[in-house]
């Protein structure tokens, strides 16, 4: 007798909500994780030294960070400053120059643009470094999820809401889905990783040579769709221009007529 899976994944659907539930929470985080990622590039770390500077301000010292917004909008090798107040701003500016910046700042406006070197690789890993712990901390996470919803199971089925074979099946379920997941935390993770080091990336958990074979067959999985996706679109776009010079054949064959 050959068992289908799916329609066992259904009947526990209908007789336990733990499974689905837990599931749905792992799934979740896995998207916080990857957003949360986006907004990490490699010139944090320019931005990261720019905002830690101290300046002396009325006799005491001052990080940049606190007197104005610090960013780097549309160019890695540029910071933009947006300092609070205006009378801050030339002070501001000849510190940062004094410091071997080169910058400018129009008149009147609260903006200095500064140009920096590209991070240093002690910058970048230190962003690797930081990467690593958040990919962790959400691995642990997820961990805790299981815990919980193990403990939920276990109590249900004490109170007789779920038998012993429910209980097992959910167990499983939520086991099989958290090395799932946990496995595409890593991968997210060490992908991440591996961009914002470039040249400097190196190995640095046990199983990150088997997630790289994964990360690598998916890159050419998806190079593979988009070479046919592009072939496709152009077979039909040549068709397309066949057919209209078909057209055109035909009516002026009719018009001559």
């Amino acid at each position: 007798m050959v068992i289908n899976m799916e329609d066992v994944n259904n009947n526990l659907n209908n007789t336990e909500g733990y499974s689905p539930e837990a599931i749905s929470n792992f799934e979740l985080a896995i998207e916080e994780f990857a957003e949360s990622l986006l907004a990490i590039k490699s010139e944090d770390a320019n931005i990261a030294v720019f905002r830690s500077l101290q300046i002396i301000m009325n006799g005491r010292k001052r990080r940049i960070g606190d007197l104005g917004n610090v960013e780097s909008p549309d160019d890695p090798m540029k910071i933009q400053l947006m300092i609070y107040n205006k009378e801050h701003v030339q002070e501001v500016l000849d510190f940062i120059r004094e410091s071997g910046f080169p910058a400018k700042n129009e008149e009147g406006s609260q903006f200095i643009h500064i140009r920096v070197p590209k991070p240093s690789r002690m910058q970048l890993e230190e962003i690797g470094d930081d990467i690593g712990r958040r990919t962790n901390s959400v691995c642990t996470r997820l961990t805790k999820m299981k815990t919980n919803t193990g403990l939920r199971i276990r109590a249900a089925m004490e109170k007789e809401f779920i038998d012993q074979r429910i209980a097992n099946l959910a167990t499983k379920r939520i086991n099989d889905n958290l090395d799932r997941c946990t496995q595409e935390v890593r991968i997210i993770g060490l992908m991440k990783r591996k961009k914002i080091l470039g040249s400097f990336f190196k190995t640095v958990e046990r199983d990150d040579n088997d997630l790289l074979k994964i990360i690598n067959k998916r890159v050419k999985l998806e190079q593979r769709r988009i070479e046919n996706q592009n072939q496709m679109k152009i077979q039909t776009e040549a068709l397309a221009k066949q057919q209209e010079e078909t057209k055109e054949i035909i009516h002026e064959g009719v018009v001559a007529s």
